[in-house]
């Protein structure tokens, strides 16, 4: 064992490439700028004690000479590299002993210069920003997930010869760097592709066949241009409303390719899941869903029809009606004990019903089970985890938990809002009911996490087991609609403190494995609403609605 001193205590990347690692948490700056994904840092005890014998002995013997040292070692036996300069390499003098002096004259002996040796430098080629950007993308956003591509075939959607989907990948891979490293021209160079994305898409779209395999590449471009717009900016109307516009791209153009023969269910599948998505900007930016919004659900029964997944149907039409009425509600006029305020309160009962009917139908169409690890971990919400047969299930039950949420938020509102006429439909034990399933969905969907999600925290191993296989191969497509469960789940009214604490750590980790603009603005929502309850109330549960 050879004590070798102080080492470096970089990550691997960062000592392959000889430059200075800044040993950030949980990655460096050097690994975010290039877009890796970085290794990690070497343990203290094992860098001062590490065994390198066999490169001290190389070293010494290059540095006297000895014969048998390695030519990667040995710098005299390089061979010049293009771009590199000449190096005369020198050997140490050894003593000698001062030779007798004779009268007889000693012949001269020609000595031969040394040979200039040229040194065995290579040259760094620093990859180009759009490559950067690619890396990251595909690394933090395609890869890793539990929806990331399984087949040849899908990869090479991404990976292909599509100049549309390539540069709208470059477009969200730089800014999330940009955002992680505070770069504004890198910022300013992923809106530069973005731009040149959405031309592409719109000449892809206008050439290509109503067929479903022609429509997936431009529709997974369109995709991808709506989570640009998640990554880069914040939850404000503006991105929103951006990102929404782009999946109502998103819909018509699956539905121009509907019924898809080589798909299951007639690809109805994958027009809800794109459906599904735009409750959530809807509710947002108080925006009304479209006329084909219900056309293309009422397609969707049809494919659908005679099959127990039928219930994601009716799921969608209970949650767009609640939908209409959360307009109402939030514009009414009528006073407390009229008629109209009656009225309204009696429809959200009959969702609540509703609701109930659909939950029995999900639990038949979409089982899971729930877990338990004796480990505690970051990465799971109380140590439990559920169990899904695949992810499109998983995003089903997130929906309606989030929708059924919603619904008891108003409901516990109208009791105070609406006293008299709350007080002659919801009766004491109703309101205790719906706090109890509020807490329920709220713990559901974070327990629900690991299904949606890998945390970084994770090894492949454990990430897999936690899982809900996907088999769209859309990365990380769907995680907008998990940070903003997370947020309403964290925030929900009479929940315990360590909800908010969880989902708020969650959103954290992504926005800084990400660079994901949305989760950061996510965060601070929830901050603020801590904030406004501590100026209110000091101490008890969480009591204030989302």
């Amino acid at each position: 064992m050879v004590y070798c001193g102080k080492a470096s205590q970089g990550c691997e990347n960062c000592r392959t490439r000889r430059i200075k690692c800044d040993k950030k948490s949980p990655e460096c700056t050097q690994c975010i700028r290039v877009g890796k994904k970085c290794p990690g840092y070497r343990d203290l005890a094992a860098l001062m004690f590490r065994d390198e014998s066999s490169k001290v002995i190389q070293k010494a013997h290059a540095q006297w000479g000895i014969p048998g040292s390695s030519p990667e070692s040995d710098p005299a036996s390089s061979s010049q590299s293009p771009g590199s300069t000449t190096a005369v390499v020198l050997s140490p003098r050894r003593p000698t002993r001062r030779p007798a002096v004779s009268a007889r004259p000693t012949p001269a002996v020609a000595v031969a210069a040394p040979k200039p040796v040229a040194s065995k430098i290579p040259r760094r080629v620093e990859p180009s920003l759009d490559q950067r950007g690619l890396n990251f993308y595909v690394e933090r956003y395609l890869l890793n997930h539990p929806d990331s591509p399984r087949t040849p075939e899908v990869m090479d959607l991404y990976l292909g010869d599509d100049e549309a989907l390539r540069s709208v990948m470059i477009a969200v891979g730089l800014a999330g760097m940009s955002n992680l490293l505070g770069n504004k021209s890198m910022n300013l160079l992923a809106r530069s592709k973005y731009i040149t994305a959405l031309k592409q898409t719109g000449q892809l779209i206008a050439s290509a066949s109503r067929d479903h395999g022609a429509v997936m590449k431009p529709l997974r471009s369109v995709v991808t241009l709506a989570l640009f717009e998640v990554v880069q900016g914040k939850v404000s109307k503006i991105s929103t409303s951006s990102a929404n516009t782009h999946i109502h791209g998103a819909v018509a153009l699956a539905r121009s390719a509907l019924p898809a023969t080589n798909s299951p269910n007639g690809g109805a599948r994958g027009i809800l899941q794109l459906m599904f998505s735009m409750f959530i900007p809807s509710q947002m930016t108080e925006t009304p869903l479209p006329p084909g919004f219900f056309e293309c659900l009422k397609l969707c029964r049809l494919l659908l029809q005679g099959c127990n997944e039928s219930c994601a149907v009716d799921l969608a039409f209970t949650i767009s009606h609640l939908m209409q009425l959360l307009v109402t509600a939030d514009r009414a006029t009528s006073g407390d004990g009229q008629q109209e305020t009656d009225d309204l309160i009696q429809q959200f009962l009959a969702i609540e019903t509703a609701f109930a009917r659909i939950e029995q139908q999900l639990q038949a169409a979409y089982p899971f089970e729930e877990r338990q690890t004796g480990r505690p971990s970051p990465a799971l919400f109380r140590g439990k985890w559920h169990s899904y047969s695949e992810i499109w299930g998983a995003r089903i039950w997130n929906h309606f938990r989030w929708a059924r949420l919603l619904l008891g938020e108003y409901i516990i509102r109208f009791t105070t809002d609406y006293p008299r006429s709350s007080g002659r439909l919801i009766p004491p034990a109703y309101r205790a009911h719906c706090y109890s399933t509020i807490e329920r969905m709220a713990e559901d969907m974070l327990v629900s996490t690991p299904s949606h999600w890998h945390h970084p925290v994770l090894d492949k191993a454990t990430a897999k087991k936690y899982e809900a296989p996907g088999q769209g191969g859309a990365g990380a497509a769907g995680l907008p609609s998990l940070l903003w469960h997370l947020k309403v789940s964290g925030c929900a009214p009479n929940v315990p403190r360590d909800f908010w604490d969880w989902a708020h750590a969650v959103l954290q980790v992504a926005w800084k494995s990400m660079g994901m603009q949305y989760a950061l603005a996510l965060a601070e929502v929830m901050e603020e609403h801590r904030n406004a309850l501590q100026r209110d109330v000091v101490g008890g549960p969480l009591v204030a609605s989302n």
